[in-house]
């Protein structure tokens, strides 16, 4: 999932964003229904020899998993 905030609100929330971030999450700050920023975590920009899915965000993650159970319940009827 992606965390959205308005611009004119970032200042404001910008504890709240960055608790969004730790928690592994990205956060899309808009002006109106334009993208002016993506944040994501640090872990993003690397990549760890122990753990291949150690850069992917949280939603990046649940995405992945989704998509393996999706492909397996697949094969699996096949």
């Amino acid at each position: 999932m992606l965390y959205e905030v308005d611009i004119g609100d970032a200042a404001a929330r910008f504890a709240e964003m960055m608790q969004t971030i730790a928690a592994g999450y990205g956060v899309l700050v808009k002006q109106g229904d334009e993208i002016v920023a993506r944040l994501v975590p640090e872990s993003a920009f690397h990549e760890s020899e122990d753990d291949p899915d150690a850069a992917l965000t949280a939603e990046e993650r649940d995405a992945k998993e989704t998509f393996e159970l999706f492909q397996s319940d697949i094969e699996d009827s096949f």
